[in-house]
This record gives C-alpha cells, sequence and structure tokens, in this order.
C-alpha cells in the first residue's frame, strides 16, 4: 500500500518526470509517467486503452448516438469501459479508470487553460464520423448547471464530461444525482447528503478519486460565468481533512509535507472560486506555517523615475522560502515585456528600509496603508492574511538581512501562496483603491522581480497577468498593461490565428505542456477566453469600443457585450444582442435574465427561474419588488419569497442573505432575520454591519446574551476607521440591560469619541449618571483604584469635560465624581462651570421657566461655595478650597439679580434671590 500511495502522490503532486522512476517498473507506473510527462495524449491514442476503446461491447454503445442523446450514450459507455478496466486489470482497475480520467481532464485544461495547443481531439477518439457542430452543441449543453449556459466555443469538452462522468461512476453516483442530469437542481439536497455520507477516504486510492473529482469539479465550476452553490458545496464536503493523511505516503517525508501544503492552497481555492473569499484565510495562514515562508509587508525608501534625486516611502513586500522542493527546477518562463518609458524605472530601486509612521498622515510622502489590513493585524493578535512590519525593529532578522533590490528567488509553492493572497485580498478589498493597488503591486514585485530563479511558467504568467491588471489603470503604464495582457494570451498557443507578438522560439512540446500543467490545479482557473473577455473589457474602459466587440464577437460572448453596451449606456444595442442570442439559444437563462436587468420586465426573470432556476434571477425579482418602479408599491413579502428561492439554488452568496435578512428586520420576522445574518456571518465574519444586525434580531427575539455577544463582535470586526455610533449605542444598551458595567463603560466612551462634534449630545447623561452611581458607592481607595474606577474616572473627569457645550447636568456629574475623589477644589470649579452654562442662557431675559432654572443653579452654586470654600486646598499647605467663598457667593446673586431685575423682580425667583442675599450678609 505504501508503493500505491507514493504513485498516487506522485500523480497528485504532479512532481516533474525527472523525480519519477526513469525507467518504469510496471504499466501503472509508466501511466502515470505519461500524465507527468505532459504525454495524456498517449494514454488515448496509443496504450491499452485504445485496445479496450476498440473492443465491440464499447463501439457498438459509441455508435448508438445520435440516435440515442450524448448523455446517455456517454453514461452507458462509462459503465462498461469501467466494467471492462476491471476485469482486465483486477484489482487495480479503478486505479486505471482514475488514471483514464486524470489524463481526459489535463488534456482539457491543457486544450483551453494553459495550451500549447492538443494535438489528438476527442472527437477522433470517440466520434469521428459526427458532424463536429452537432457534438460541440450537445456537449456543451450537458455542461449547463444552475441555469448557466458553458461558455460555447471552449475546446474538446468531451474530455471534461468523460472525465467527470468516469470520476462520478467510480464514485458510484446515481445518475439522478449526476450533475448531467437535468433535473438535477431538483435534487440538490439528495446529492449533498449523499455526498456527505461517502466523504470520507478510507484509503489511498478512494482519497486519489475524491480529490481528482473536487479537481474536475472545480474546472467545470469555471467554464460558466458565475461559480454555481451545488459545485462549491460538493468541493468543500470531498475535499475534507481526511485526505491528505490518507493518500501521503509516510515513509517519504517530503511528499507527505507537499500533499498536506497543496491540501491547504486547494482549499483555499475552493474559496476562491466560491466567493467565500473570507474562508480562504486560514488554510493560506496553515500553509505558510507548514513550508515556513517568511512573510511581511513593510516599508522601503525607493525611486520609482529615472529623474528622481530623493528617495520616498514605498510598500515592500519581505520573502524568504525555507528550502527549495522538487519542483524548483529549470524552466523556461513567459516573456516579461519592459516598459521602455522616458521617465519611469522598470522596477523601483530600493535604497534602504524604514520606519513606517502612521501618526503623519498630513505628510504625502509618507506610507499610507489599507485600514482594512491594519484592523486585521490588530484583531486580537492573530496573524494575518498580509503580515505587516510597522517599525523596522519588528522585521525578523532574516529578513531584515535581505537586499530590497535583490531578493533571492521564493520556491514556487511559496510563490503560490503570494498570488492566491493577492487574489484574496484583491476580492476582498474596495475595487481601483489606490492603497490596496500599491499592496497587490508589492505582492506582484516581490514574484517577478527576486532574482532569476526556477519560477514556474503558469506562476510567473499568473503574476505578470495580474501586474498588467494593475498597470491598466494607469496611463504611465496602460501600453505596456495592455500588450503584456496580449502576449499571454498568444503565448498559450491556443487556435490563435493572427499574432500581434512575435512567436518565440520553439521548445519541448511535451515539457512545455508539463510545465504548464504543474501548478494549475492550486490557482484560481482562468481560461483563456476568459482572459480574451478581460482584455476585452480593458479596452472597453479605454473607451476602443471596436476592439472590444470585435473580440466579443470573436469569442461569441454576447452577454457580456451586451453588459458593457450597457454600461455605457447603450441599452438599445445590449436588447438587440440579447435577444438575438434568445431566438437560437431559447434556454440560456442568464442571457434570459439579463434581458430582465436591463427593460426591468419581471416576466423575463421568472421565464429564467422556469428554464434553469437561475439564482440571479430571482435575486432581481426580490430587488424589483422590494423597489419598484414608480406607480407600483412596495412588497416586501414578495421581496422576501423571491430571495428564498434564490437562496434555496444559491446558499453562499453573502450579498443575499444580508439583504433577505434586512428585509426580515423591516417585515419584523425575526425569525427570519436572525438565520439570515447568521450564514451572513458564517460566510465572513468580518463585517461588523452583519453581526449588529443578527444582534437586533435576538433582542426581538429576547435573546439577550446572544444579541451581547454578536454585538461584542460586531464591534471587534469594526475596526478603529469604521465605528459606528449605531452599533455602540445598542451595545451600550444591551450591557445596561445585562448590569455589563465595564462594558456601558466602554461603549459610552466610544460614543463620546465617535460623536464629540456634537457637543452634550454625544453623552447619554442617564447612562452616565448611573456609571457614576456605581462608582461612587464605596468609598474612593486612593491608590488602590480598580480597572473599573480608573476607566470611570477617566472618562469622567478628562474626557467628558472636553465635549461639554451646555449641560450644567454634567458638570454637576463631574462635580460629584471629583469631591468623591476628594478634589473638593476641582468639585467647586465644576459647580461654578455648571452655573457659568446656565446664566448665559438666552432664553434667561424671556421665559421664566429658564429664571427659576437659572435661580435653582445659583442656589446650589452658593450651598457648594458654603460647603467646599473652607475645605483644605489644592496644594495641602494651610490653603483653603476658596477662603473668600462668601464674596463669591454674594456677588453671584448680584450678578443674578442685575440681569433679571428689569423682567423678574416680582417673581418667585426674585424673592428666594433677596434671601440668599440676606442669608449671606448675616
Amino acid at each position: 500500500m505504501e508503493a500505491i500511495k507514493k504513485q498516487l502522490s506522485q500523480l497528485l503532486l504532479l512532481v516533474p518526470p525527472e523525480s519519477f522512476p526513469n525507467s518504469p517498473a510496471n504499466r501503472l507506473e509508466s501511466s502515470i509517467a505519461r500524465i507527468l510527462e505532459g504525454r495524456s495524449e498517449f494514454l488515448l491514442a496509443v496504450s491499452d486503452f485504445k485496445e479496450v476503446s476498440h473492443l465491440p461491447e464499447l463501439q457498438n454503445i459509441i455508435q448508438k448516438y445520435p440516435t440515442s442523446s450524448l448523455i446517455d450514450v456517454l453514461v452507458e459507455y462509462v459503465d462498461k469501459l469501467i466494467e471492462l478496466q476491471n476485469r482486465f486489470f483486477h484489482d487495480e482497475g479503478p486505479i486505471y479508470s482514475q488514471i483514464l480520467a486524470i489524463a481526459c481532464l489535463q488534456l482539457f485544461i491543457q486544450a483551453n487553460y494553459t495550451g500549447p495547443q492538443v494535438a489528438t481531439s476527442a472527437q477522433s477518439l470517440w466520434f469521428p464520423n459526427i458532424e463536429e457542430r452537432q457534438l460541440q452543441t450537445e456537449a456543451i449543453s450537458l455542461l449547463t448547471i444552475e441555469g448557466q449556459q458553458a461558455y460555447d466555443l471552449m475546446q474538446e469538452p468531451l474530455y471534461l464530461i468523460i472525465a467527470e462522468l468516469i470520476f462520478e461512476r467510480l464514485s458510484k453516483i446515481p445518475f439522478n444525482l449526476s450533475l448531467f442530469n437535468k433535473d438535477i437542481n431538483n435534487h440538490t439536497e439528495e446529492l449533498v447528503e449523499f455526498t456527505t455520507n461517502n466523504s470520507q477516504a478510507h484509503d489511498a486510492i478512494q482519497a486519489s478519486l475524491n480529490w481528482w473529482r473536487v479537481r474536475t469539479l472545480q474546472v467545470h465550476l469555471s467554464v460558466v460565468s458565475e461559480p454555481p452553490s451545488i459545485i462549491s458545496t460538493i468541493s468543500g464536503i470531498l475535499l475534507n481533512t481526511s485526505l491528505p493523511s490518507t493518500i501521503a505516503p509516510t515513509n517519504v517525508p517530503e511528499f507527505e509535507k507537499l500533499v498536506n501544503t497543496q491540501f491547504l492552497l486547494e482549499v483555499a481555492r475552493i474559496h476562491i472560486h466560491s466567493s467565500t473569499e473570507h474562508a480562504a484565510v486560514l488554510p493560506l495562514i496553515n500553509a505558510k506555517k507548514l513550508t515556513e515562508l517568511q512573510l511581511l509587508l513593510s516599508g522601503a525608501k525607493a525611486k520609482r523615475t529615472k529623474f528622481q534625486k530623493f528617495f520616498t516611502s514605498n510598500l515592500i513586500v519581505l520573502a524568504k522560502s525555507n528550502a527549495s522542493t522538487i519542483y524548483d527546477i529549470d524552466t523556461t518562463t513567459p516573456e516579461s515585456l519592459q516598459l521602455d518609458s522616458d521617465v519611469l524605472l522598470e522596477k523601483p530601486q530600493y535604497e534602504s528600509l524604514e520606519d513606517l509612521d502612521l501618526e503623519i498622515q498630513q505628510d504625502s510622502k509618507r506610507i499610507k496603508f489599507d485600514s482594512l489590513l491594519l484592523d486585521q493585524q490588530n484583531e486580537e493578535g492573530k496573524e494575518r492574511l498580509l503580515p505587516l512590519a510597522m517599525r523596522q525593529d519588528d522585521i525578523p532578522p532574516d529578513l531584515r538581512a535581505l537586499d530590497p533590490n535583490d531578493q533571492p528567488a521564493l520556491n514556487n509553492l511559496d510563490n503560490l501562496q503570494l498570488l492566491l493572497r493577492l487574489t484574496v485580498l484583491k476580492q476582498t478589498s474596495p475595487a481601483n483603491d489606490p492603497l490596496v493597488e500599491e499592496e497587490l503591486m508589492a505582492l506582484v514585485g516581490r514574484i517577478l522581480y527576486g532574482s532569476a530563479g526556477k519560477i514556474n511558467w503558469t506562476v510567473f504568467s499568473r503574476a505578470l497577468w495580474e501586474r498588467s491588471l494593475l498597470e491598466t489603470t494607469k496611463s504611465s503604464t496602460i501600453e505596456r498593461g495592455i500588450l503584456q495582457m496580449t502576449s499571454l494570451v498568444e503565448e498559450m498557443g491556443i487556435k490563435i490565428k493572427s499574432r500581434i507578438i512575435p512567436e518565440a522560439a520553439q521548445e519541448d512540446p511535451n515539457a512545455v505542456t508539463s510545465s504548464r500543467l504543474r501548478f494549475i490545479h492550486q490557482l484560481p482557473l482562468l481560461p483563456q477566453w476568459s482572459m480574451d473577455a478581460k482584455l476585452a473589457e480593458k479596452y472597453m474602459s479605454l473607451g476602443v469600443i471596436k476592439s472590444a466587440i470585435e473580440i466579443y464577437e470573436r469569442l461569441q460572448m454576447p452577454c457580456e457585450a451586451a453588459l458593457c453596451y450597457a454600461a455605457v449606456d447603450n441599452e438599445a444595442e445590449a436588447e438587440r444582442i440579447l435577444v438575438n442570442r434568445l431566438s437560437t439559444n431559447p434556454e440560456d437563462a442568464r442571457a434570459m435574465s439579463i434581458l430582465g436587468d436591463i427593460k426591468q420586465d419581471p416576466s423575463l426573470w421568472e421565464k429564467a427561474w422556469e428554464i434553469g432556476r437561475y439564482a440571479k434571477a430571482k435575486s432581481s425579482l426580490s430587488h424589483y419588488y422590494y423597489t419598484p418602479r414608480s406607480g407600483q408599491t412596495k412588497n416586501i413579502e414578495l421581496a422576501i419569497k423571491h430571495m428564498y428561492d434564490c437562496l434555496s439554488v444559491n446558499p453562499l452568496s453573502y450579498e443575499n442573505w444580508y439583504f433577505y435578512g434586512c428585509c426580515g428586520l423591516e417585515s419584523q420576522q425575526f425569525e427570519l432575520a436572525s438565520e439570515a445574518f447568521t450564514r451572513c456571518v458564517s460566510i465572513d465574519d468580518t463585517n461588523s454591519y452583519a453581526w449588529s444586525n443578527l444582534a437586533s434580531a435576538l433582542l426581538k427575539l429576547d435573546k439577550t446574551k446572544p444579541a451581547f455577544n454578536a454585538l461584542k463582535k460586531a464591534i471587534r470586526c469594526g475596526g478603529e476607521n469604521r465605528k459606528s455610533w449605531r452599533i455602540y449605542e445598542n451595545y451600550m444598551l444591551v450591557a445596561l440591560k445585562l448590569h455589563e458595567w465595564t462594558d456601558v463603560l466602554q461603549a459610552c466612551r466610544e460614543l463620546i469619541d465617535i460623536r464629540k462634534s456634537e457637543g452634550d449630545a454625544a453623552i447619554d447623561i442617564p447612562v452616565l449618571e448611573k456609571l457614576v452611581e456605581i462608582l461612587v458607592s464605596e468609598e474612593y481607595p486612593g491608590d488602590r483604584l480598580t480597572h473599573y474606577q480608573t476607566s470611570c474616572i477617566d472618562l469622567v473627569c478628562n474626557i467628558v469635560p472636553k465635549v461639554i457645550t451646555s449641560s450644567a447636568r454634567c458638570w454637576r456629574i463631574v462635580a460629584r465624581v471629583e469631591l468623591w475623589r476628594k478634589r473638593p477644589w476641582a468639585a467647586l470649579e465644576c459647580h461654578e462651570k455648571a452655573y457659568r452654562v446656565m446664566v448665559h442662557n438666552p432664553d434667561l431675559e424671556s421665559s421664566e421657566t429658564v429664571w427659576n432654572e437659572v435661580v435653582d443653579a445659583c442656589e446650589d452654586l452658593i450651598s457648594a461655595f458654603e460647603s467646599l470654600g473652607e475645605l483644605p486646598g489644592k496644594h495641602g499647605a494651610g490653603d483653603l478650597v476658596c477662603k473668600d467663598w462668601k464674596y463669591k457667593a454674594r456677588t453671584t446673586v448680584r450678578s443674578l439679580m442685575s440681569k433679571g431685575k428689569d423682567m423678574w423682580e416680582d417673581s418667585p425667583g426674585w424673592e428666594r434671590l433677596q434671601n440668599m442675599k440676606s442669608d449671606l450678609s448675616n
């Protein structure tokens, strides 16, 4: 079994063929070697499979097409093929069937994702006498899922279908639960349950089967425009923690480590593909620990232009691999085009690492970091996706010793980690944010500008692609970015008829193929048509509409072309394109739904749902009834109903769950809202508003303690730069209800900080009074203050006075604490300020109510003078708090009488002042 584990691990890891035995000892090793060498075609066109495939039993099945449907023929063919493999190869039959499926998968990927062009077509192997267009159309329709049609012009779809069918049949999945069953949308719960019950791998063969099946599903996911929820769900169930330990050979430590590393990277990729990127952070952090990659984002002084005289601050990624791997072999890479700029340097020229000073925000020469990155770095001291060194002292010695201009090349697995981290950062950050783009460019630069090393073609080309996407947003680099994107598309060599960039010298095609396929299963999949479409999108953004439309027409992507026309407000042309598409492809639910979006026609969305249970159609319906056109009324119940249908098909959409929860809160369906926001925080637990809304729903359900915990999480996720006073107010009120006084104090403090520009309105006076009541309920302990006492004193005596503008009540609260602290001089000063606030009220001379309130305040101040004036003073050298308190008291009364004489001389308040004056004279 250890020998089988080693062979299957080598196949899974796609190790360089030179690390495999030079002279394969048996048929199994020979078959694996062909795949590792990039010669999967050999297995289908020359080896044992050719003999098996020509057996009359299989040929008779193939000849049933096109009389029988393609899927019926292929299911019967695959079943018989597996049966024959088991008959000829006995116990090794399932392994040979797996290898056949893997060969088909690799050929499909080569034909659409990496190049070079596949020499042997699937049609020539299985259906040589069938018309190509007919076979292509039916094969594409089989790959349609959740109402989304697969890309019409993909190469060799039959290879993918056969690979996926073999994996399904080896997994003993009944056809009613197959993804090729057109009724599968009605059986998703059964499929998930079946997959869950059969997801544990009991031996290396089963582990290999599950793992390669996940890879095939991820490829299937990438051939449609949006990630099908069912594929993401099944992939997550199958790629579980039992796989690495079951397939990794314990007697080859290097393979064991590589298997575990690639497992973590592929788990991260599943989350990237399924748009649940936040869940990719933990596996990437664990992968970094496993490979012992040293990685930091920091700052360094650098020049970016040829004529720059001074070094300015720039971001830099410092990284160092712990060791080389079997993948680090000599290989060619795509050409990195030069900028050839009269101004810009080819890459930043660094002078030295520097301390980062985030306090000096007004200095434009200082580095300003993405606030999300800082908040992530600080939260609970956890390691974040991109660790940050704020000072030179924070940089480990090994990284500090690196030459910023000539960092050593990373091994390929560590470069993969950087690319995956870059993708997660990009997908979880605001688009076109210059701070984020600088972080991403620093990551790309670390891959591209490392010392010339043994970097893999696919890894290097993906780094070039990411750099190009960033460069096309800047006028100084857009030319290089567009040309580089064009070059990368052309270098794949897939169905390119005319080249813009001259072709490089030819290499051994098998060596090229094996190198390009090596890491394709760890990177987010990017088929050639998606790269072409992205190039068209860039042309569209530049206003080069003709070139963009030419690309879309060549790619036959009517939905994308329509969306681009709609984006530039040419909705008539967008409608025309979509109507033409639906006239030839009436089952294209996505095109139907997009047409509904443009025309805002609910009947089109309903039809898109009927055709293929297309989730976005129901989402559009939900939003339509929530925010209807003028003349129509809002129907929140219909909005909820349609969003429920949407989520039943695609339960991994954060945005849809959030909207669903908001509808629940608005319609007072708090159980619904609670479930929705619980789903939100399970998909992305970093959004403070989802936690806050969850707390609101829980409070309405009288679940106070869980609501309090949710609010705590909301505050923790909010970070320093995204504080919401509403969240803190709810937090304070719930903490008050639970008598969590320390939390009440913290919330009160934060509320004042957030709303300090509002003056007194920032202070919740009843809450502040309650906090002070608790504080003064015990004797002042002198130097032995508790944490609560210290914090409360700081709040009341240092923070509150800075925001009081017109509240005498607040000054009296401060006075009470100062008196408790045995600081009567400070207490008296607060009473004076309280009176001063009252006496300056502009309504004093027109409102008797205000006049009486001011008289009350005067009486309070006189009492304070009387009780505090003769107490020991601040300096403790025999001085008093206010030696001439009687004089000050009399002056205060006379001054107020002077102000009120004209209006209030005969009022009860005036009489009280006269009594005070008389008492002070005695």
